[in-house]
């Protein structure tokens, strides 16, 4: 299958984005909104405009109409740069980071929200400043999508002081990757709220028999042969297994919410209602 180029991951997301009725910007907090909340009693110094004179006459107190306040979101991304990105049967990791990155950045200025992306490994690789702009949305897509990756690795607690203090606000903060290797979150999920989003490709997780191959490692370049018979499959499958479920432990420990992208699906289809809650 042919790669997916820049011009057809825009053309996607924008589709997607400004096509279908994605984000709302509500708040539970209370303030100067549209979205009506409740009616309760009234407070001093509360704009009398906001007086519900019908209820105030059937409680035999002063009732006011109280409205969700609108909120502001920073949107982050940061993208997990190590080499088993470069993967994919269908598509490669990275072509999906890519189009997931156009998804938010797009839903994020569609809502009039800052957007920002860090691209990182075991050190940054590029990052956006925050902007509610639809240029820095494109160029932030197009970093993510041609920024090397054969040899990079990822350092957990570089990615954690960079969450802690270069992104300065809390945030809404994605974290994109494959997430072969345990992740240290806890101290960046009490700051940020974080949401997960795993890219992988089904071939990783339930390899098929190939016989003898060369291959080489994307993250250390080494190379060696390995056979992929029945035998080593089963090893390797329960070994991911048990990864993957020690993984969703640390996640549901830290209450980060997760969502799972394999390189042969559609990206919008399982953001979707993610993209609506922003």
């Amino acid at each position: 299958m042919m790669p997916l180029c820049y011009n057809l991951i825009v053309q996607r997301a924008r589709k997607h984005i400004f096509g279908e009725m994605v984000g709302s910007n509500a708040s539970k907090k209370e303030g100067d909104g549209y979205d009506f909340a409740q009616i309760r009693p009234y407070m001093y110094g509360e704009n009398v405009k906001r007086i519900d004179w019908k209820q105030s006459a059937k409680n035999g107190e002063i009732q006011v109409r109280s409205f969700f306040e609108e909120k502001e979101i920073h949107l982050h991304v940061i993208g997990l740069m190590n080499g088993s990105m470069h993967f994919g049967i269908e598509h490669s990791k990275q072509e999906v980071m890519s189009e997931v990155v156009a998804l938010l950045g797009l839903s994020a200025i569609k809502n009039s929200d800052f957007f920002a992306l860090s691209l990182l490994g075991d050190k940054l690789l590029w990052q956006s400043p925050a902007s509610k702009k639809e240029a820095m949305v494109r160029e932030s897509i197009l970093k993510t999508l041609q920024t090397p990756l054969l040899g990079e690795k990822i350092n957990w607690d570089y990615i954690q002081e960079y969450a802690l203090y270069h992104i300065k606000k809390p945030s809404l903060l994605f974290i994109i990757g494959d997430f072969f290797e345990l992740p240290k979150l806890g101290a960046i999920a009490r700051k940020h709220e974080v949401i997960a989003i795993k890219v992988r490709d089904h071939f990783e997780e339930k390899p098929w028999s190939m016989g003898a191959l060369h291959v080489k490692d994307p993250i250390t370049l080494k190379e060696d042969k390995v056979i992929l018979d029945e035998a080593f499959i089963k090893r390797y499958s329960a070994k991911q297994k048990e990864q993957d479920i020690a993984l969703e432990s640390c996640f549901k420990k830290e209450g980060i919410k997760t969502i799972s992208i394999y390189t042969n699906e559609d990206p919008f289809v399982k953001l979707f209602a993610t993209l609506r809650m922003l």
